[in-house]
């Protein structure tokens, strides 16, 4: 087995760990258009780097605080800056991992769970997702790249081809990584 197919099997380990129920047909928020991997790319420098990327690192370091005014504060925000089609599914396909199980004792799912019943939140994928790695202690760089992970399962239908396209996006979540690792997410483990 080639690297990158055993790091393709690992993170689809997490990804069956915080989203047992995880359909790979249901979209979340890449709508192919066009040939994939140009699709990829355009989703990459258009909502997932700088949206989602940044979203999903705030959410995880508010998750290891346990601060879920921030969360919300932060879904809610994510609701704002999305485009209808990719907010839509986003929301769907987080409406669907809070249904999952939550680790005995997490408040901060039950706090959100509570804000999108009363309109404060909308359960973002990302956030959702997000809190479910927090709960589950998963390191940054793996929580991100199993995101990716998730998106990739839609449009890339063939292992080699998501593969491929996982490759060409780890440069950008380890470039964000770097950048944001001076000092602003101390208490997170950002390898794992």
């Amino acid at each position: 087995m080639s690297p990158a197919l055993f790091a393709m099997s690992e993170l689809s380990k997490i990804v069956q760990r915080c989203n047992p129920d995880f359909d790979s047909a249901r979209a979340i928020s890449w709508q192919v258009e066009g040939p994939v991997a140009e699709s990829w790319q355009q989703w990459l420098k258009t909502l997932f780097e700088p949206l989602l990327l940044p979203h999903l690192l705030r959410v995880l370091d508010f998750s290891a605080r346990q601060s879920a005014r921030e969360i919300i504060l932060l879904d809610a925000a994510l609701n704002r800056n999305m485009e209808p089609w990719p907010r839509q599914h986003s929301i769907d396909a987080g409406r669907l991992l809070l249904q999952q199980s939550a680790p005995r004792g997490e408040r901060l799912m039950v706090r959100l769970q509570e804000a999108i019943q009363t309109g404060t939140a909308f359960g973002h994928f990302a956030t959702v997702y997000g809190v479910r790695c927090g709960a589950f202690s998963i390191p940054v760089r793996t929580a991100l790249l199993g995101y990716l992970v998730q998106e990739l399962s839609v449009g890339a239908l063939d292992e080699t081809d998501q593969v491929k396209l996982l490759e060409a996006s780890v440069g950008s979540v380890n470039d964000f990584l770097r950048i944001s690792s001076n000092g602003s997410s101390e208490g997170l483990r950002f390898h794992g």
